[in-house]
């Protein structure tokens, strides 16, 4: 295992004198090509809650030092039993627990946020040299263990944390947002294909090809340089790279139906008219978007995305009979109108009309679906209803 070194610099309070905090500075090396002792974990804990109370106090500098040993203090078990078990996957796969390695992370992202701007990297030079090499392979074979037992509500967390570790490699993001929605966890499959549209990855990302020459099979590559190893030594061949903005179309369409499903009627509207930009064709998209507004009763912009869509696809039965549809779709409170008017003639004979009126108009729809589809039983029966009530007694009989 690759020796990895964290230089643990380590405060804790003395005595809080008229709000001036007394830090004594504890410099410790951990070598990590052995684990660190219970003693020094036992330090560690005790210097770090010494602090837990008085983060406040801390000067900007010393939060951030803070920040970056809570982080690491977190990382500590999954690291004694990655050095004392180095070929146990079982006791490492299970050393890596998902609260810890958030927590871990939540802290490590403000280390590198405040050191962003900075000359001097004091802390997160460290994280991305030692400790993401370190721990990423191992998080990674988890988040695919899981998979590969269909866990994959656990397995998205994993990918997820994997990302939240390396935001350069954005196909953990991916992963982790399939297995979401793979999991039936909408709620939480919309908040992450919400982040992977946002993300610097969709937007520039590339994916590294190369074929096996065993297998005859493409696969991807993390980096160029991983691949250009492959090719050098000859287990792979045709190079070629693909941008991830590509997927951006399907990305769209699936949180437009995420964000659609999850009740924000105005925000889905938003977000449908998005992914038609990059989807202008794809009928299952305009569909599902004419569907929301139907739902959300906006039967006067349903009708025309179905015009629309009929226009795409003039010899879809379904679309047919939905716009067919439209037409009675109030038919029920209608009928309802008319047995109530039975004493009042005229109020009948009006009522009777428009009832008429709007069979009549969503005849050729009706007409069309079933010539498009004569085996659908509940198009038949419809046309024959709309000809009885419009009058052509004729035409219904022989249906």
């Amino acid at each position: 295992m690759k020796k990895i070194i964290f230089i643990a610099t380590l405060f804790f309070s003395v005595t809080i004198l008229a709000q001036t905090d007394e830090l004594k500075t504890l410099d410790k090396t951990y070598d990590l090509s052995s684990a660190p002792s219970q003693k020094d974990l036992e330090k560690v804990n005790t210097a770090l809650a010494s602090l837990d109370g008085m983060v406040n106090s801390l000067s900007p500098e010393q939060k951030n030092k803070y920040n970056f040993y809570k982080g690491t203090q977190s990382l500590l078990d999954i690291v004694v039993v990655a050095m004392n078990n180095p070929s146990n996957k079982t006791a490492i796969s299970n050393a890596l627990n998902y609260s810890k390695l958030i927590t871990a992370a939540d802290y490590f992202d403000k280390v590198i946020d405040f050191e962003k701007e900075l000359a001097k990297k004091e802390h997160s030079e460290g994280i991305n040299k030692d400790i993401v090499p370190f721990l990423k392979p191992l998080i990674t074979q988890k988040a695919f263990e899981l998979n590969s037992s269909s866990n994959f509500k656990e397995a998205s967390d994993f990918f997820y944390l994997a990302y939240r570790f390396d935001r350069k490699d954005g196909s953990n993001l991916e992963n982790a947002s399939i297995l979401a929605l793979q999991s039936q966890d909408y709620k939480k499959a919309e908040k992450l294909y919400e982040e992977y549209l946002n993300s610097e990855y969709l937007k520039n990302g590339v994916i590294y090809y190369a074929t096996n020459k065993a297998t005859d099979k493409e696969e991807n590559f993390p980096t160029t340089k991983a691949r250009i190893n492959a090719t050098t030594i000859g287990t792979h061949e045709k190079p070629r790279d693909e941008k991830v903005s590509l997927k951006k179309p399907n990305i769209y369409k699936i949180y437009a139906n995420l964000v659609a499903n999850s009740g924000d009627v105005e925000k889905a509207k938003k977000v449908y008219k998005e992914a038609k930009e990059f989807n202008p064709d794809d009928l299952e998209l305009l569909t599902e978007e004419a569907n929301l507004y139907y739902n959300s009763d906006d039967l006067t912009t349903y009708s025309k995305l179905v015009k629309e869509l009929i226009e795409k696809d003039p010899t879809n039965a379904t679309l047919q009979y939905k716009i067919g549809y439209l037409a009675i779709a109030n038919d029920g409170k209608l009928v309802e109108e008319i047995n109530n008017s039975l004493d009042n003639r005229a109020k009948y004979d009006a009522l009777v009309a428009k009832r008429k009126e709007s069979f009549t108009k969503a005849l050729p729809y009706f007409e069309k679906a079933y010539a498009l589809d004569q085996a659908n039983a509940d198009y038949k029966t419809t046309l024959k209803a709309t000809y009885e009530v419009i009058g052509m007694k004729d035409k219904a009989d022989k249906l």
